[in-house]
């Protein structure tokens, strides 16, 4: 069953805003009527100058979609298509205008619901316009992106959006300053009372602010900063445990030898792979695509430095390591056990049918994905296959 929820969104209101987004898209546009890629071109490159506002980009931007109405709506999906070159090159031509974008900006692009090679393209311009390493996508809006990019299964380049946002170097980075920066946090309280435990008593009962009965603190010192040690080490396991259950949910779980630091500044990554396999699941009956799962969990090089804790980078022929595997099937641990134990304590109940997976397959229908055609075939086609080979 589908789900695309996200940060407490159901499934239904998620796609409900896609289609509205995509319809109010579509009008009170000054390129309304423009649907000529000349003079398309021609009047972006009169309009767009460095001073041009972002309600005039956004326009510009969503000009795209007028464009699209000439051409066939599977070649938003092809790279290699005059729609995508076109559109490619529009999008160049108003940032080498404009020469500026903003988070707020790429937001309110992002929420046009253009095709995702436009979004990865306006991801990679976002990088070159704010070459700082302190400029990051929020988890936030890459969502936004990514939830575009499932919804039309263009799941590869789900991958891509993925890596170039929540698993781009600087918001690795930025993680890292978060962790390091609670470190610092959890030992700047411990060194202060263990300090004020062994010094500070002493002082405040020489100065008269405390009795000598308080003298006894000092000698409980170490007591007290075993406690605290041991307390706080067991919160921060249960806090890195739901971290990698809510990352990588019922889909994802790390490989063997993860150090924990590399689960807390990549969960986001993690949890944007997880939608990806459990939408793309959805899409083949509880099977995962061989090709995807091979992308996002390739297993990492047995390199002498991957002995003891593994690490993440690249393999020799520029593949990426993500360090991720697939967790256990639930529904086939259910159905091994099923045929185990006779049907004993099971009751088989048909799924419920999904109104907004009707409208995902219905929009699906109109790109011709192969993943679909294979999903209608259902569960039970062996069996079908079976019949027609008895006739």
């Amino acid at each position: 069953m589908l789900k695309l929820g996200f940060n407490g969104l159901t499934k239904p209101k998620i796609i409900s805003q896609i289609l509205l987004r995509s319809n109010l898209s579509t009008i009170n546009s000054s390129y309304t009527y423009i649907k000529d890629y000349p003079e398309l071109f021609a009047k972006i490159k009169s309009n767009i100058t460095p001073n041009s506002n972002n309600q005039e980009i956004i326009e510009a931007t969503k000009s795209i979609k007028f464009l699209q109405k000439n051409f066939p709506i599977h070649d938003q999906l092809d790279s290699d298509s005059k729609l995508s070159i076109y559109s490619i090159n529009l999008i160049n031509l108003i940032f080498q205008n404009h020469k500026s974008l903003n988070l707020n900006l790429l937001k309110e692009l992002f929420t046009l619901n253009l095709p995702s090679l436009i979004n990865l393209k306006l991801i990679n311009i976002y990088y070159e316009l704010n070459p700082s390493p302190n400029f990051i996508i929020p988890k936030e809006i890459a969502l936004i992106a990514l939830r575009n990019s499932i919804f039309n299964a263009d799941f590869e380049r789900s991958i891509k959006i993925t890596d170039t946002t929540v698993g781009h170097p600087n918001y690795i980075a930025e993680k890292g300053k978060i962790m390091k920066k609670n470190i610092i946090k959890f030992a700047s309280a411990i060194l202060g009372f263990t300090i004020f435990t062994k010094f500070g008593v002493n002082t405040l009962i020489d100065s008269g602010v405390l009795s000598p009965a308080w003298n006894h603190l000092g000698a409980l010192n170490s007591i007290l900063l075993t406690y605290i040690i041991n307390t706080t080490f067991f919160i921060s396991i249960v806090k890195f445990g739901r971290t990698l259950i809510s990352s990588g949910g019922d889909y994802l779980t790390w490989q063997h030898g993860t150090f924990y630091s590399h689960w807390f500044k990549h969960s986001d990554e993690m949890l944007f792979n997880s939608k990806i396999i459990e939408s793309d699941r959805d899409l083949n009956n509880g099977e995962s695509s061989p090709g995807l799962v091979e992308e996002i969990c390739r297993e990492a090089p047995e390199t002498r430095s991957n002995r003891n804790i593994l690490h993440s980078g690249y393999d020799k022929y520029g593949n990426k390591i993500r360090l991720m595997q697939l967790k256990d099937d639930l529904e086939k641990i259910k159905f091994q056990a099923y045929w185990m134990t006779g049907g004993d304590g099971f009751e088989w109940v048909e799924p419920d049918q999904d109104p907004a997976e009707i409208i995902w397959r219905n929009h699906l229908s109109k790109y011709n994905k192969p993943a679909l055609e294979k999903s209608e075939i259902g569960e039970l086609g062996w069996a079908d296959e079976l019949i027609d080979g008895k006739r």
